[in-house]
């Protein structure tokens, strides 16, 4: 399926490229990654500015009221130059959870977070899956005198250790709610862990005795688990385009590479076997193209549709850009494997980024079901 952009979405991409191009070097973000950068506080100082965060927010929200395509097109070009920045963690994730909160909730904090003054993330896991298990799920929020405290611990938390605020997932009363919290308040600990993809780094977060009063709850639903699976359905597209993005970037490293790289007198691309390994990278980059594309646009009042193509973009985006970011290691020979070159910055996204709302198998069991099989 073809997807022909608008001029005013060829516009943002043209400006949204021109502004990482000009600001993001990925030798220097390698350098970053070994002085363990956190925050590329730069960068996102100037998307706050371009107005990024609010692009898909409604005008009456305080937005620019632009569609989501035009929004998940930053997002491709954010997978192309991999800024460490929490774009997808605050201003997917977390803003598309307040945009769907109670208009309290919404009028403290949505603000804040669309202009980047504030950085918020979710920290829902509690097992080594990326996934949420509701029949296991130990974090717990009970009520205590006029108030109520949390107590728990969460895994896999991107950009905590530099966010304002939390969305806890926790048990309560039988059924499971978010909390909208201050990261810094007493109670919370959170510990810097090892990330694969050190472009979005993890923290674990820890709650002892937190208290929190009602207003803290991010909805009056009795159960926010409906929420949860909306607002996945909706970031698996945006994480799909930024996974098209980062599969581009890899492909045009891969050809540059075999137009340049001279092996017996002449470019390694004038061989038949890395021509047809350039060439099948395209065809899969092409094909996860429209996938991607299709999460994104999916009609929001056809809900099969809508968890259909999210599972089809996870399963099969985040798999063609495990197999194009290793084809470039493999066009590069022994240099793809090196530390000094940014190839292994996709490698280890592309392994990190199939995890995120449950593996491509998960993914392929929930298409199965949707199939009634």
């Amino acid at each position: 399926m073809q997807f022909t952009l608008t001029d005013t979405q060829i516009e943002i991409k043209e400006n949204a490229t021109k502004l990482l191009k000009e600001n993001i070097e990925l030798l220097n973000t390698i350098k970053k990654v070994d002085e363990n950068c956190r925050l590329d506080e730069k960068i996102w100082k100037l998307i706050s500015e371009q107005g990024w965060l609010a692009l898909d927010v409604p005008e009456e929200d305080g937005g620019l009221g632009f569609s989501r395509t035009d929004t998940a097109i930053l997002s491709e070009v954010v997978g192309y130059y991999m800024p460490i920045v929490p774009i997808f963690s605050s201003g997917v994730v977390f803003k598309n959870l307040i945009l769907n909160s109670r208009n309290e909730i919404k009028d403290k904090f949505l603000q804040s977070i669309i202009t980047g003054e504030k950085i918020g993330t979710f920290a829902v896991y509690e097992n080594n899956n990326y996934t949420v298990n509701t029949e296991n799920l130990k974090t717990k929020a009970e009520a205590k005198d006029n108030s109520f405290v949390l107590n728990g611990s969460k895994k896999y938390t991107m950009f905590a250790d530099t966010s304002d605020y939390l969305i806890v997932l926790a048990e309560f009363n039988g059924s499971f709610k978010f909390i909208v919290l201050e990261s810094d308040i007493q109670g919370i600990l959170i510990d810097v862990t090892p990330s694969l993809d050190q472009t979005r780094p993890m923290c674990d977060v820890s709650f002892s005795d937190v208290v929190f009063s009602e207003e803290n709850f991010l909805t009056n639903s009795e159960d926010d688990l409906e929420l949860w699976k909306t607002v996945i359905n909706t970031s698996i597209g945006y994480l799909a385009m930024e996974q098209v993005g980062a599969s581009q970037a890899c492909l045009d490293m891969a050809t540059t590479y075999a137009k340049e790289r001279l092996q017996f007198g002449r470019p390694i691309g004038s061989f038949q076997a890395v021509q047809h390994i350039c060439a099948n990278m395209l065809v899969q980059l092409e094909s996860a193209k429209s996938v991607a594309y299709s999460a994104i646009r999916a009609d929001d009042n056809d809900k099969v549709e809508v968890e259909m193509s999210a599972m089809l973009a996870k399963s099969y985006c985040s798999e063609v850009f495990n197999k194009i970011a290793g084809d470039n290691i493999q066009v590069h020979g022994g240099i793809g494997f090196t530390w000094e070159h940014p190839a292994h910055l996709y490698f280890k996204k592309a392994k990190s980024d199939s995890l995120l709302f449950g593996t491509p198998k998960t993914a392929r069991d929930n298409i199965a079901k949707l199939l009634s099989l």
